[in-house]
């Protein structure tokens, strides 16, 4: 997602088109798409732009069906889209609340620390270093963009009482994170997604992880209190916004003895 998300719709919401009998857009940005699916981006729109902040309920689906101008089954099936994504969430007679999306859905889910169990502690996040390199072939590839392209590189750890749990390296795309670019690595604020929110306009809405096993190479072993080549678990990861652009692709090395996963089937 660029730093304008959707700037189109966000212009017609802006202003004097708030007393205007609907808000659909005359020109949506794809008048193709089913009714359904332009309220979608319409509504995503807004909430990557702040209208309805994190944890704060959406109005009534019928207000919202009036506003919009169209029947309220076709407002539910926009929101339930919106759910489905996880930008949403349905609490049956209490109503619809925004959420970040993606944000609880962190890394070191996959990795166990039992001294965590109980607590209400937040593990750390240190950004090591923060800078502007052209784009390896395989951040390339990931975010659909040509190698040699500005991005913003990270290197960061993720730790529990002083231990790293996690050693990162991701990478953004430029100019979509410029303002990013401004701030020193202690600036950096522990969950990087929010940050893309409010600073960038960039609302993530998925992300995909490859989990793998791998050695830990001579960097890795040192941060992670390894000995070179132990092994290790990697998680690789790419993330998207709104309209299904990548917006970040991290690689996350942890300690194979600390890594679990758990699925649920149904």
């Amino acid at each position: 997602m660029s730093d304008a998300i959707a700037m189109d719709a966000l212009l017609v919401f802006a202003g004097a088109m708030q007393d205007a009998p609907s808000l659909l857009l005359a020109d949506p940005p794809d008048s193709r798409l089913p009714l359904h699916l332009r309220l979608r981006d319409q509504l995503a729109a807004r909430l990557a732009a702040g209208e309805w902040p994190p944890g704060t309920a959406l109005p009534a689906e019928s207000k919202l069906a009036q506003d919009y101008g169209v029947s309220l089954q076709t407002m539910r099936r926009a929101i339930n889209h919106l759910s489905n994504e996880g930008l949403v969430d349905r609490h049956h007679g209490r109503g619809t609340f925004t959420r970040s999306a993606a944000a609880a859905q962190g890394l070191l889910r996959f990795f166990r620390f039992a001294e965590a169990q109980g607590s209400n502690q937040a593990p750390g996040s240190r950004i090591l270093a923060a800078e502007r390199i052209p784009m390896p072939p395989e951040a390339a590839r990931r975010l659909r963009r040509e190698p040699g392209e500005p991005c913003l590189r990270l290197r960061r750890h993720r730790s529990w009482e002083g231990a790293v749990i996690l050693d990162e390296v991701l990478h953004l795309p430029l100019p979509e994170v410029a303002p990013l670019l401004a701030l020193a690595p202690e600036d950096y604020e522990a969950l990087l997604y929010p940050m893309m929110q409010s600073r960038c306009g960039l609302l993530v809405s998925r992300a995909e992880d490859d989990i793998s096993v791998g050695r830990a190479s001579a960097e890795e072993a040192e941060a992670l209190g390894l000995t070179e080549g132990e092994p290790v678990v990697i998680v690789e990861r790419t993330a998207y916004e709104l309209r299904g652009l990548p917006v970040e692709t991290r690689r996350a090395v942890g300690r194979a003895d600390r890594f679990r996963y758990r699925a649920v089937a149904t």
